[in-house]
């Protein structure tokens, strides 16, 4: 039924015994998931793949931190595609020790993010800078366009860069830098 600006209402019958249909869940309700429901496995094709029991299969999740930075391993965001979400994972360590291998694997992926350890030279050419740096897994050279948009600062002192490519990077403090390299960042930042 509509009311006069052509809003549906829900309407009750009243003594006819009928019993009104719930409301629909709207798309900003979260669904949180309970991990003793959930069994995570690898399809032949290498993608995560989740089975919530009694409930769905889904052959290829995606899944996301909700917050990164201040609780890595809780309220982790489980989604068929990157547009629709399955539900909230709101603790890693309920899960089952072999879906807890898939699920850390498949955030390692997406956050893979190394650290610098050492900035050799930042050098810059028509409004796109090369680092060439040390992280923990060795000497790296990448391109940064327009570092206003991609240096993020997390106070007081962490640096999140990003490259042409998508690919992050993580300063967690540049005051503890050696000089060169603390150097380099105040010069181009």
């Amino acid at each position: 039924m509509q009311n006069e600006n052509g809003e549906k209402q829900d309407r009750l019958a009243i003594g006819d015994g009928a019993k009104p249909e719930p409301p629909e869940p709207d798309d900003f309700t979260p669904r949180y998931l309970d991990a003793a429901q959930l069994t995570f496995t690898r399809s032949e094709v290498g993608t995560a793949r989740l089975e919530i029991r009694q409930e769905a299969c889904y052959l290829r999740v995606m899944v996301r931190r909700l917050m990164p930075l201040s609780n890595p391993d809780g309220y982790i965001s489980l989604g068929a595609d990157e547009d629709s979400e399955i539900g909230i994972l709101v603790n890693l360590s309920e899960l089952a020790p072999e879906s807890l291998k898939i699920v850390q694997e498949e955030l390692d992926k997406r956050y893979f993010t190394p650290t610098i350890q050492k900035i050799y030279r930042v050098k810059e050419h028509f409004g796109i800078h090369e680092w060439e740096v040390e992280t923990e897994r060795g000497r790296v050279t990448f391109s940064v366009r327009g570092l206003n948009q991609n240096i993020k600062q997390v106070p007081p002192a962490r640096l999140f860069v990003t490259d042409v490519r998508g690919n992050r990077y993580d300063i967690p403090d540049y005051r503890e830098l050696d000089l060169q390299s603390y150097q380099q960042i105040q010069r181009h930042l």
